[in-house]
């Protein structure tokens, strides 16, 4: 994001918070409503480029399905208002870094795309997924109402419908697979270079009955928005299709992750505990860009669990001007046999 034109105000921000957190689709808006509720100084900086900003509702998120993205994202933001300690900022964390001289506890230090710089002592990192498109004629006219990248978001849609998978990784079969729980049938097409599976998994898809297309990319789609009719390929086929689905890559925003030192597994995808917690202290991580089903009703649940862990972590801390004190440090009243585990103090009914 640019800087404002000139004479729009520039929201004030404070020299230091107690949690930046990165990102303000589901996973990110969730870890900063739990921050809120437990009155940690927060800023949220969000670039306004959710994952599924394209498609025209999610689904499955209990109470509100479906849902259009933007209805969504607009309770999402909504919902933050009504904490005085959380401040969301349209824009772009451009650099993140470990301060080695830093005071009160102040670990990190987030500089925006504006330039302004933030002090903080915990990091929350929603940067999300960034998904590779397939090279099709009308992509754009069709992504997000009939042509898809997530079978367990949108399969129910594809029930008795012929399905088209687009993709050439080892991957595709299995991903293929997992739509015979709606289509009627499902082809696959190789949408690029040679197909990177074994025959074991070619014979493997003849025997559930999936056909199986190669050497004969996909160029176009054939309907319109919502009323798709057919793949189009190279050699003029027209294979029937009333939805569309492909994987590609899948890659998760992890630039500041990496500047900071965060763990990165052999998929590429960030290392975390159950709460959230990187492998660099005092960074936590929420939704696609960790590990696990990529669902938005997941999403916000690891949300709130990053987001309640990182603000337990600041008991017994230093914390922001602008924010209460803080729980002391629980870990004396825990017993000495429990010393790894978290204490349970929910009272009881």
């Amino acid at each position: 994001m640019s800087a404002p034109p000139t004479g729009t105000p520039v929201p004030a921000l404070p020299d230091q918070v107690d949690v930046v957190v990165v990102g303000g689709g589901p996973a990110g808006a969730s870890a900063a409503t739990w921050l809120g509720r437990y009155r940690r100084r927060t800023l949220l900086v969000d670039a306004g480029e959710p994952r599924n900003r394209w498609v025209d509702q999610v689904n499955g998120i209990p109470g509100l399905d479906p849902i259009p993205p933007d209805d969504l994202q607009q309770r999402l933001r909504q919902g933050l208002t009504r904490y005085p300690h959380v401040t969301r900022l349209e824009g772009r964390v451009v650099e993140l870094v470990g301060d080695p001289d830093a005071k009160d506890d102040c670990r990190f230090v987030a500089t925006l795309d504006d330039g302004r710089q933030v002090a903080t002592r915990r990091v929350v990192l929603a940067t999300g997924v960034r998904d590779a498109f397939p090279a099709l004629e009308r992509f754009e006219e069709h992504y997000g109402a009939d042509v898809f990248h997530c079978p367990s978001c949108e399969g129910f849609d594809a029930r008795d419908k012929p399905v088209v998978v687009l993709g050439w990784g080892p991957h595709v079969p299995a991903f293929a697979s997992e739509l015979l729980d709606w289509a009627s049938s499902v082809t696959i097409v190789t949408d690029g270079p040679s197909p990177q599976v074994s025959a074991e998994q070619l014979d493997a898809c003849t025997r559930l009955g999936m056909d199986f297309v190669t050497d004969d990319p996909a160029e176009e789609l054939l309907g319109t928005r919502g009323s798709l009719q057919g793949v189009r390929l190279a050699s003029g086929r027209v294979v029937a299709a009333g939805m569309v689905f492909f994987s590609i890559a899948h890659d998760a925003d992890l630039s500041l992750a990496s500047s900071l030192g965060c763990e990165v597994d052999a998929e590429g995808v960030l290392v975390a505990d159950a709460e959230g917690q990187t492998t660099v202290p005092g960074v936590y991580a929420a939704g696609d860009v960790t590990h696990g089903m990529q669902l938005v009703a997941v999403a916000i649940g690891k949300g709130t669990t990053a987001g309640v862990a990182c603000a337990k972590s600041l008991h017994g801390d230093t914390t922001s001007p602008e924010s209460p004190s803080s729980a002391p440090d629980a870990s004396p009243l825990v017993p000495a046999d429990q010393d790894d585990e978290e204490p349970d103090v929910t009272p009881r009914a």
